[in-house]
């Protein structure tokens, strides 16, 4: 029999119908677990909305806050103790102060160890300083989160599985000892692609800072270079894609749609575009449904992180939303780079190999059960 490990998360990113950014690194972590040979026993949680919560949250005061481990404590300690388990997944490192709850109740020999979905700290940096100078609060914030990141690295995780490279060497500057990256997963699952002439595709959450201004930076381009094809946008909340429907003249706001409208709407794109234009979180995931539906595709080296892809010619030459605006109106006016970029998802979605990193996952987690930490 294989061995049982828990997946803890918030009952939201598990088979939700909303398949967003959160939901499929979700999947892709549960999926490589079990790919690794261990039994995923998940155990949904909800976030903690008391009064201080909520007005910490409000004024963007809460750091690593939104969950409280005391109703689920006991039922925890019996599951892990039932199913004799030895690793307990947290998913997001927002669930890492539970590991300090829990070792106080169980045997040194359970681990626990962290799922992020991207590094808050830096991604609240860039969130603070794109739109202006940040507030005094907003930097005692970033301050704290750095603090209580190092903490959780050295203190209570004894491992963490990242997105991307990059964050390996941003987890250890933080503190973090035993650092795993995983990449998205690529699969081929073609769809009936009838693609309109000139016509490229956002579909992503309107109102995440990475997204907004990665839209608004790329507009502006657009607009300056005189842009004469149509950007469709998928996603809400509507006021934002309406706003930018109306400053804009090739911007056709499409609105949130569920997954099938979805792939409906994709097949007819000549261009899926994923204009991310620095390191942030949730913003790069989505780039593989493109890649594995064989849509052409274009991306930023920002927006490529966290994929090994076969064919680099989806990514721009740097992160500006010059480039990708160039890029973008060319490839759009030539039929033969649309088929070639499309030929570039199918290839990069057909020779992506798992096997690597399941095996990589498995010395991991074996590294870590024989650790003495």
């Amino acid at each position: 029999m294989n061995q049982t490990v828990l997946f803890i998360s918030e009952a939201g990113y598990l088979r939700s119908d909303i398949r967003g950014g959160v939901q499929l690194c979700t999947d892709e972590y549960i999926r490589y677990i079990r790919m690794a040979g261990y039994d995923v026993q998940e155990f949904p949680v909800k976030p903690s909305f008391s009064f201080i919560n909520r007005i910490k949250i409000k004024l963007r005061l809460d750091t690593y806050e939104h969950y409280d481990a005391g109703p689920y404590v006991d039922d925890l300690v019996k599951t892990i103790q039932a199913s004799n388990i030895k690793f307990v997944f947290l998913n997001q490192i927002s669930l890492s102060p539970w590991a300090e709850t829990l070792k106080e109740l169980l045997p040194a020999d359970v681990k626990f160890i962290g799922l992020s979905h991207g590094n808050e700290s830096a991604d609240f940096l860039n969130d603070i300083t794109k739109p202006g100078r940040p507030a005094f609060l907003q930097t005692w914030k970033l301050g704290k989160l750095l603090v209580k990141e190092n903490y959780f690295f050295i203190g209570l995780l004894d491992g963490v599985v990242v997105l991307s490279e990059q964050e390996i060497a941003i987890n250890h500057w933080i503190g973090a000892n035993k650092v795993l990256y995983l990449p998205r997963i690529l699969e081929p699952a073609l769809v009936e692609w009838k693609p309109k002439h000139q016509v490229a595709g956002f579909a992503g959450t309107l109102d995440h800072i990475p997204n907004l201004y990665g839209i608004r930076y790329l507009a502006k381009a657009l607009d300056e270079t005189g842009f004469n094809g149509k950007l469709r946008i998928v996603g809400g909340p509507r006021s934002v894609g309406e706003t930018f429907e109306k400053q804009y003249p090739f911007i056709e706001y499409v609105g949130p749609i569920g997954d099938d409208e979805l792939v409906n709407e994709v097949a007819t794109w000549s261009l899926s575009i994923n204009p991310v234009f620095w390191y942030a979180r949730g913003s790069s995931t989505k780039l593989a449904q493109a890649i594995n539906w064989g849509i052409p595709c274009l991306t930023t080296p920002s927006g490529r992180r966290g994929y090994e892809l076969a064919d680099e010619s989806i990514v721009t030459a740097d992160n500006t939303p010059q480039s990708f605006a160039k890029a973008m109106a060319r490839v759009l006016a030539d039929q033969q780079l649309v088929n070639s970029l499309k030929r570039a998802s199918e290839t990069n979605a057909i020779t992506f190999n798992a096997e690597p990193y399941i095996i990589r996952l498995k010395e991991f987690i074996n590294h870590i059960a024989g650790s003495g930490d």
